[in-house]
């Protein structure tokens, strides 16, 4: 092999990497701008989506269309997550069977172990859907929790809540029930 040989080939190789991370650059930036369109934010409709219960039912969404649903993202491992549970267990048993609905739909890789385990350390008693793969997290738009949706009657996001709330709150409460309220 001569010493031009040797050029040639370091040549093509360098070609090769620049190309590469040309591609993976251009990749990333696609990628954070579609990430950034499917941001759900209020007035948006939100997506439909059908996840596992932990009691093994398969839950969707449209199953509560006529309802106010509030769609709560968390994870066990989340310390304002832990927090704000026991806030929206109190505010689901206060407003349930009023055309309400809470979706608490978990991250937790542990899946039904992990939270159960969790549930029942805490005595709370909320309907719980499981997104592992945070795939419906994703489809949200949802990368830092707690985040919580409200959605009216009609499937539209009326309010989003990013960070946890204190559910407890005569304020908090009222944007629920103001949505309640909206015909």
């Amino acid at each position: 092999m001569t010493n031009r040989d040797g050029s040639k080939k370091k040549i093509i190789f360098l070609i090769i990497l620049a190309l590469s991370i040309s591609l993976f650059i251009v990749g990333s930036l696609i990628k954070d701008r579609q990430r950034e369109k499917s941001i759900i934010t209020r007035g948006d409709r939100a997506p439909e989506f059908r996840l596992p219960a932990l009691d093994g039912r398969s839950v969707s969404l449209s199953d509560f269309r006529g309802k106010v649903v509030m769609v709560h993202f968390w994870a066990t491992w989340c310390p304002p997550c832990v927090e704000e549970m026991p806030l929206l267990d109190k505010l689901y048993h206060t407003l349930q069977g009023k055309e309400f609905e809470l979706l608490a739909v978990s991250v937790d890789e542990g899946g039904v172990g992990v939270v159960s385990a969790f549930l029942k350390k805490n005595s709370l008693n909320v309907p719980v859907l499981l997104d592992s793969d945070k795939m419906i997290s994703g489809l949200y738009g949802t990368f830092k929790f707690p985040e919580t949706y409200i959605v009216d009657r009609r499937g539209v996001v009326r309010y989003k809540a990013i960070g946890p709330r204190d559910w407890g709150n005569p304020g908090n409460v009222k944007i629920v029930q103001d949505v309640l309220d909206a015909r």
